[in-house]
């Protein structure tokens, strides 16, 4: 019975207007770049870095991937945090370890409207591994 309904309201949510997308857009500036997110000591987070500002998150999103390229240092293992608030501060609300260039989060968590999103990384390896990271969202329209 829950499948069943599962699977009625994700029909559903393609007939109400949602619309994904990616953070940062081309309105929070450098076209898009995906934004650089650097470790500190092994397994010590870096600081949060920010994504996007809260003027740029004008409704709910819900976070349902990221996307990870340009891997810098040894990393063996990494985790990314997901958070909302203003750099330097953030309060996570995800957190994934990097098994690839792309994570689904099919059900990941909403990120709520007049919020800055913020981002940090940390790995096995520590000191100057970085990696660039967008995040992928949805949104009602």
């Amino acid at each position: 019975m829950m499948e069943m309904v599962r699977r009625i309201f994700n029909a559903l949510l393609g007939s109400v207007g949602i619309t994904v997308g990616t953070l940062p857009t081309s309105a929070d500036g450098a076209a898009a770049v995906a934004i650089t997110l650097t470790a500190a000591a092994a397994w010590t987070f870096g600081a949060w870095t920010q994504i996007v500002l809260a003027a740029g998150v004008a409704g709910d999103l819900q976070l349902i991937g990221l996307t990870f390229e340009n891997f810098v240092g040894a990393v063996a293992q990494g985790e990314v945090e997901i958070g909302m608030g203003t750099a330097p501060l953030g309060a996570a609300v995800a957190r994934v370890q990097i098994t690839s260039a792309y994570i689904d989060l099919t059900n990941g968590p909403r990120l709520l409207a007049g919020n800055g999103v913020v981002a940090r990384y940390r790995t096995s390896t520590g000191v100057a591994d970085t990696v660039d990271v967008k995040l992928i969202v949805k949104t009602a329209s």
